[in-house]
Order: structure tokens, then sequence, then C-alpha cells
């Protein structure tokens, strides 16, 4: 932007006073020094561009300050050696070569960096102070998703006048006159108001597309005096969008959309292999053989088929001249997990709610990971609970927070009698060894059940295979003579394939939801029957 020249004074043979210019110049920086200088050297001209560059980066860019000074002022200070400009080095300024004109004048120049809108409001504070021509300027950044939208605004107040740089020290030292001249004398002399003497300007470049502009000559240019009677408003807003940003959005909803629909097809193909192998299933199955007693009893829902278990899928099917296969007797009732013996509904739940209410900051995967160890025996539970930051003797937390656990209602009274039919009882599920030997000896379970089987104990977790074979080791039985009852249809999906019979605790469930397994609603419903 070019500033115009601002008209002469009509006393240009006035000689300003010699002062210690070294001295008075040092405290201040641009605007000062120059209001200053103007005022020593009555009579001549001045001017002051602030140029603020955005760069694309939100928030930094660049501050630089042109000041031009005329022939008569650099005559009258004897020479640009009298100005003083290290302190602004010091405060982090760049200063350019001084340009020289063909008429006498020169060009200073300094150049700031700022790498944020609250770096930049100081910077510009630098020029001219806080209640300065520019220090109500300021630049605000809006960053979105793909785009971000830059707005600088404020005003240039050259209202304050060239009394605004007035400094109180060097008035002191020039017995009260702060520029070491009677400013209302001189002007009277001068015929002009001295601000009149100093213009300033204003230019800003944003990134992006300009917007909106309120400026002058409809361009990101503003300029003013020292002498002007209102501040100038200053808006300049720009967008600039970020191509790449929706580029890569737009891939990953693709790829998301992608995976998405391989799963369905994985689920969809997953789900016709099941629904043929138990179609299969029932075809080759012989007539179901109920419990005798209290757990072979419906619970009056028409959806339900009776407890006794299902066939082994690879039953031999009825053949021509081939008599019908008569399933073993059942010997071994298998209670599965703490779902179905406590009510526990997921573990790793209820020891995140406790570990937090005992001091631990440790976030849900990381408590999660740690049990997942503890379950397969490869952590103690003294361990867990330092791994897990929960504060407290472990056997202490142990106790308290598997004291929370209760015996599902009407489990004992079901194990007692059928115990007492002749059916042995055992439980298969997951957990720490240390926790479930805890609750067979508080519950009073070790001589009602046996054997436990805990991933804790096997080193493998449910459903995995390997636990089910440590279940028909440790009790000596074949799976086709066991009934396994548990709340989780992909265990019983696992147990059902390697030929144990499958009970389904559940008590809202319906048929439908687990083919191929029976359903029971409760321990209390079937001791009723």
């Amino acid at each position: 932007m070019v500033i115009a020249t601002m008209p002469s004074a009509s006393a240009r043979h006035l000689r300003a006073p010699r002062l210690p210019i070294r001295r008075l110049l040092a405290r201040r920086l641009l605007v000062p020094l120059l209001a200053l200088v103007i005022v020593l050297a009555a009579g001549c001209q001045a001017e002051v561009t602030v140029s603020v560059v955005v760069d694309d980066e939100p928030g930094t860019g660049t501050v630089q300050v042109d000041v031009w000074l005329d022939r008569e002022v650099i005559d009258r200070l004897e020479g640009l050696e009298q100005l003083r400009l290290d302190d602004l080095e010091e405060a982090g300024w760049t200063l350019g070569e001084v340009a020289e004109g063909d008429d006498g004048s020169v060009t200073l120049t300094g150049e700031k960096p700022f790498g944020s809108p609250g770096e930049l409001a100081d910077v510009l504070e630098e020029i001219s102070g806080p209640d300065g021509p520019y220090g109500q300027l300021g630049l605000r950044v809006d960053r979105r998703f793909a785009a971000s939208e830059f707005r600088f605004e404020g005003v240039l107040d050259g209202s304050v006048g060239v009394d605004a740089f007035a400094d109180p020290a060097v008035a002191a030292a020039l017995d009260g006159s702060p520029f070491g001249v009677d400013l209302a004398a001189l002007e009277t002399e001068l015929g002009t108001p001295v601000g009149e003497l100093v213009a300033l300007g204003l230019e800003v470049e944003l990134p992006g597309e300009l917007q909106q502009v309120e400026s002058d000559d409809a361009s990101s240019g503003w300029e003013t005096t020292l002498a002007a009677s209102d501040p100038v408003p200053v808006l300049a807003t720009s967008e600039t969008s970020r191509v790449q940003s929706v580029v890569l959005a737009a891939a990953a909803v693709g790829f998301a959309v992608l995976f998405v629909l391989i799963l369905i097809a994985w689920a969809l193909v997953s789900w016709r292999r099941r629904r043929r192998r138990r179609r299969d299933a029932r075809r080759a199955a012989s007539t179901p053989r109920p419990i005798a007693g209290p757990a072979a009893a419906p619970s009056g829902d028409p959806d339900d088929t009776p407890v006794p278990p299902s066939p082994a899928e690879d039953a031999e099917p009825e053949g021509a001249g081939s008599e019908p296969s008569t399933p073993p007797p059942l010997e071994l009732v298998v209670i599965g997990g703490p779902g179905v013996a406590f009510g526990v509904r997921d573990p790793v739940d209820d020891l995140v709610a406790f570990a937090r209410a005992h001091g631990s900051m440790l976030e849900y995967p990381r408590i999660a990971e740690h049990y997942a160890q503890a379950e397969l025996g490869r952590m103690s539970s003294a361990e867990l609970w330092v791994a897990i930051g929960a504060e407290g003797d472990p056997a202490g937390l142990d106790e308290e927070m598997l004291g929370q656990y209760q015996l599902a209602p009407g489990l004992r009274e079901f194990v007692v009698r059928a115990r007492d039919r002749g059916y042995r009882v055992a439980y298969l599920g997951d957990g720490p060894t240390a926790w479930i030997g805890h609750l067979r000896r508080s519950l009073v379970l070790g001589e009602l059940i046996d054997p436990w089987v805990v991933s804790g104990t096997v080193g493998a977790r449910t459903p995995e295979p390997a636990i089910f074979e440590a279940l028909r080791r440790m009790a000596s039985v074949d799976p086709a003579s066991c009934l396994l009852i548990d709340d989780r249809l992909r265990v019983l999906e696992a147990a059902h394939s390697l030929g144990f019979g499958t009970a389904w605790f559940s008590p809202t469930g319906r048929a439908t939801e687990a083919p191929g397994h029976s359903i029971i609603r409760g321990f209390a419903d079937l001791l009723a029957n």
C-alpha cells in the first residue's frame, strides 16, 4: 500500500532544539521513536507503514514496519547514527538495510515473527504501546474440519495524537517538557498540528481468498495521521479450504463402508453355515433325554425346550436297517461361568468400578489387559491389584470385592437335589484361581461342586477347546453324558460342537435365539416344578 504524502508544515525554517537523542530514543520502539523525531525536527515529514502477513499455518506470520523519513529529518538529526536501534534487535526485531531515496529520504525496516494471535497482539503493542494507534488490532482464527477462517479487526487510531507517546521519564529529564518543546507553541508557529506531519498506514495479507474488507479503497489497506479526529475501522476476513483433509476423510469413510460390508458378508456366510449345521444336527438327533427330578422341569413357556442336553453333532443318523442310537445317561451337570453361578454380567466392568473406587487411574483397556493375564494364570491376584493401581492390601481387596458376589437364587438347592438324585455337579468358568477359590470357601461350595475347572488353573479361557478338554479329563466323563448350563451362547456353541449337551441360562430368552440348545429360566423355577 502506498501512503499519500501529508501536507508540508508551513514553518520549515524552524530549528528543532538539540536534545540527547540517543538517550531519549532508547526506551521506546518504532512509532514512539518517530514521534519524538518529528517533534525534535519540527517541520519535517515521516510515514509509518505496518504490514501484517499471516501464513497458511493458522495464527503464525510476520509483522514488518517501514519508517520513511524525509531528507530534512535526516539533516536535522545530523545523520542516522543518532538513532539508537540496538534495543529493537534485543527485543527480537530484525532490522533491514537502510534504503536511501534519490531525494535524500531514507526508509528504515524492521521485521518480527509471531507464532499465535496472542503473540501478534504483543508485537503490535511493541510498535505503539497498548494505547497507541496499533494497539487495538487483533487476529482471530477459527479452524473447522476442512477450512480455516481468518478475521483481522480493530481500529487504526490516529486520534491518540502525539501526546500518547510522551514518556514521563523523558519529561522529568527535560524539566517537565516530554518532548523538550512546547507543543502548543510549536503548532502555532507551524500553523498545523504536529500530528499531521506523521502519516500512519496499515496493510494486512491473509491466507486464501478475502471474504470481507472494510477499507476506503476496498483493499486490505488503511491510513490515517496522528492528528485524526476519529479512529479508522479495520476489518479483513478470509477463508482457506483444506482439500487434502476432505479427500482423506472421504477415503476413510469409503474404507469404513467397505469394512462394514465385508463384516456383513462374513456374518451372513457364518450364519448360514451355523444354520445348516444345526439343521443337520436336529435331523440326526434322537429323542431328548430329560433329567430326572427338578432339573427336567420346563418353565411353561411354549417356546422353551426341555432341559436335557442336545446330542452331539456327530451322532450317527438312523439308516436303513439300523436301530436308533441310544444316548448315554446323564452323569454330570456343569455350572458354566460366574454369570450363572454368581449373577456376574461382566467381571471386567465390576473390576474397573471397584478399582476406580480404590484409587486406580488406569484406563479401562489396560485394566482389561491385566485381568486377561490373571484369568490365564499368568498373574496372581496380588500382582493384578498392583498392576492396575488399586490402593490397599491385596488380600483385603480380594475379600472386599468378592464379598459383593452372591449365589444365584436357587442354585444351592438345585445342586443339593441334583446330587441327591445321583448327578455330579461341576463348575467351568473364567477367572483368577485365587478368586474362584475364595468364592468356593466363602459360599461353602467346595463339597457340593467338584471338579472346579477354572481358566486361571488350566491356562485357557472359554470357549477354547483346551478348557473343555480339561473338564473331560478332570471329571473323567464322556461329553455326551454332560449338560453344560451357561448364559453365553458362544460358549454353548463351542461345547455343542464338541459333543456336550447344552442348556441356555436366560430368564427372558426365546428358543428361536438359541436353536439346538435347551433353555433354563432360573434355578428357582426348576425347583418349583
